[in-house]
């Protein structure tokens, strides 16, 4: 008798179940035990996340939130510039509404205003919230809570994400990410719904695009998201299916885009951020690839991170294979092809393989400069949302060892290891977030993890020039910049401000003021700082008008150069009333600028019957600046033609040379204010006599 033949399991039988399907109608009790997951994360990331409360305004966050006026109240009319301007008051060719919307609820609706915490705990807020987030994600690919939580966890406290949630700005990322993901489950859900219950999730997923395109552009890849989905454990829906999805999704995009266009603006971006945009194709397509090697590998390795990975820190390829900078493109390009060999063959049986490395390029495509060309080479904000995928797949490689594991291993040993690189990865971010404490902690990392960055030693160098007696070690960040980027205006203008303040660099300091405007004739300060230099050479003086001139054509705000323009005029005969205006025009524009109330209050000096207002100038600028020696001799020259106030003066002169013990006029006034009292205490015993 011939056996019958047991029917064997077909493919499609061993698949994962649909994953909406492990999210629908759960029991109470299930999602009390979701919660508890949850409540636990949230843990985690606020003891990682617990210093980064004391990080200050730094990096763009001066740019985003101190210098943008509209953010300062909450009003229709702030309100109304928000959604129709570019992002913040000085960035063109960027336009995110809702992330600017919500620093106006920081600033002046919570009364944050400049004090930094209010705004960290917004953020670490929206990334809990993505972590959440990441959770049900792995609750819809795995199917299971063990994986799903693991890679939340692994997620959340990763040290390449740190730049994204402990820098402010780095909001754009997270509300992006927020709306990504929020719309992936949206759409999932709806995916097993009818009727009224699938309008409402696409409704849902609609606004959830809508929240992450008006926070940031790179949230146009939902769509994406949502195709690989399909892709992935949908394959047989019809295109009349996912048309209402898609076409939810488009609305939003297409309000963001015409709403974008409206604006009379443009992206700025120069070479020094992105070097790709001079290179040709090819060369820019493979130092691009490149650059998705240095992510993997700071998602495996992520000791040294930075700020800011602009010119010289990422190479350009040269077309030398036998050079290590264009060997690591090409090992790069060997890694994504076998990331896309593995995902081709993990389609059928490993679909969370597939799903996640298939996430992780889609993620980071409209931030890698292989479809576009973006503002920035690089940067680790880029792969805050592209670095679920790579989790995923550590998860999903863990989850499929621990599965596989001879018994004689302990069991759980996988999730052991997991659970002690998740601890590691917390102690690093939570080192990280100390880098952020102000601008030369930030930039002296920078400096120390990227060598090559340009930006980074210039920055740093800024930073340090503030600092008394860093003057020298100011400089040689500037000269370090200088050697990585001959052509940097910025470095050179600031190195020769630096040399400016050197006795006996004056030469030294034209040179490189010089060299700025011949590089960017643009470059306003470099103008004016010029034009300070030419006003201490003798019959210099036209010269030096005409650079504080240039400089206002190009910025006729420049608080500085007016003040300058006016210290020059001044000088000229004849030109006395001109000086004063520039000096007034400087201090509407900039009320609290010392040097300014300093200069007016000397010319006002020399006016007839202005002597009380010279001296409520000169009172202004040491109130703003109490160590302005040049404005305590001042305020001693003017106090000293007032009947009875020569010990007044005598004591502005004196406080000039304890700030400045070099002041050589300081120093004369006060000799002769002495003798003055002296002779006037001797007149007086005498007529007492």
């Amino acid at each position: 008798m011939k056996a019958t033949r047991k029917p064997r399991q077909s493919r499609q039988a061993s698949r994962p179940v649909p994953p909406e399907d492990s999210l629908s109608r759960p029991a109470a009790r299930t999602w009390r035990r979701h919660a508890s997951r949850m409540l636990a994360l949230w843990a985690l990331l606020l003891a990682t996340y617990s210093n980064s409360f004391q990080a200050g305004l730094v990096f763009d966050n001066s740019r985003a939130i101190l210098r943008d006026a509209r953010i300062r109240a909450a009003t229709p009319e702030n309100v109304r510039r928000i959604f129709t301007e570019g992002y913040s008051s000085t960035t063109s060719g960027l336009y995110r509404p809702l992330t600017t919307f919500s620093y106006l609820l920081n600033y002046a609706v919570a009364g944050n205003g400049i004090r930094p915490a209010g705004y960290h705990w917004a953020n670490l807020t929206v990334h809990a919230a993505n972590v959440s987030l990441v959770y049900l994600l792995g609750l819809v690919v795995f199917g299971t809570a063990a994986p799903a939580f693991a890679l939340a966890a692994l997620w959340g406290v990763h040290p390449l994400l740190t730049e994204s949630v402990t820098n402010i700005v780095g909001r754009a990322d997270l509300l992006a990410a927020f709306g990504v993901l929020a719309g992936l489950l949206c759409y999932t859900r709806s995916a097993s719904a009818a009727g009224r219950d699938k309008l409402l999730w696409l409704a849902a997923m609609a606004a959830a695009q809508a929240i992450g395109i008006f926070s940031k552009e790179s949230a146009v890849i939902l769509p994406g998201i949502v195709l690989l989905y399909d892709l992935t454990w949908r394959r047989r829906a019809g295109w009349r299916e996912r048309a209402a999805a898609f076409t939810a999704l488009a609305l939003p995009i297409a309000v963001f885009f015409y709403l974008r266009g409206t604006l009379e603006t443009h992206l700025s971006a120069s070479n020094s951020d992105n070097p790709l945009l001079t290179a040709d194709f090819w060369t820019a397509r493979l130092t691009a690839i490149k650059v998705i090697g240095k992510y993997l590998w700071l998602f495996v390795w992520p000791a040294g991170l930075s700020a800011d990975y602009s010119y010289n820190a990422v190479p350009t390829f040269g077309w030398h294979p036998a050079e290590w900078e264009d060997a690591k493109a090409l090992i790069a390009l060997a890694i994504c092809l076998a990331g896309a060999l593995l995902a081709v063959r993990s389609y059928r049986a490993r679909k969370p393989i597939f799903f996640f490395l298939a996430f992780f390029f889609v993620a980071l495509l409209p931030a890698s400069n292989l479809a576009i060309l973006i503002g920035s080479i690089m940067a680790e904000r880029f792969v805050y949302l592209p670095s679920i995928g790579l989790a995923g797949c550590a998860i999903a490689g863990i989850y499929a060892l621990g599965r596989r594991a001879p018994r004689k291993l302990a069991p759980g040993a996988a999730w052991v290891a997991l659970g002690l690189l998740c601890l590691a990865c917390a102690a690093r971010t939570y080192a990280r977030n100390l880098d952020w404490f102000d601008e030369r902690s930030l930039w002296t990392s920078a400096a120390n993890a990227c060598p090559a960055s340009a930006k980074a030693h210039y920055n740093l160098g800024t930073v340090l020039a503030e600092v008394p007696g860093q003057l020298p070690d100011a400089m040689a960040q500037f000269e370090a910049a200088l050697r990585i980027n001959p052509d940097f205006a910025e470095a050179h203008d600031n190195l020769g401000k630096a040399l400016l303040q050197t006795p006996g660099r004056l030469a030294d300091a034209t040179v490189h003021f010089e060299a700025a405007i011949r590089i960017d004739p643009g470059l306003a300060e470099a103008h004016s700082n010029l034009g300070t230099v030419l006003l201490q050479e003798p019959g210099r003086l036209p010269d030096a008008i005409a650079q504080f001139e240039a400089a206002l054509r190009i910025d006729p705000d420049f608080a500085q150069a007016h003040s300058n323009l006016g210290k020059a005029l001044a000088q000229e005969p004849g030109r006395l009333a001109d000086a004063i205006s520039e000096f007034e025009a400087a201090l509407r524009i900039s009320p609290d600028l010392a040097e300014a109330h300093s200069n007016l209050g000397t010319v006002l000096l020399q006016e007839p019957g202005r002597l009380a207002d010279a001296i409520a100038q000169l009172e202004a600028a040491l109130r703003i600046d109490p160590d302005f020696a040049q404005a305590h001799n001042n305020l001693g020259i003017a106090l000293a033609q007032v009947p009875g106030r020569l010990p007044d003066a005598i004591a502005q002169f004196e406080a000039a040379l304890r700030i400045d013990p070099n002041l050589a006029e300081a120093q004369t006034n006060l000799g002769k204010a002495r003798d003055k009292l002296r002779d006037a205490e001797s007149q007086l015993r005498g007529l007492s006599r």
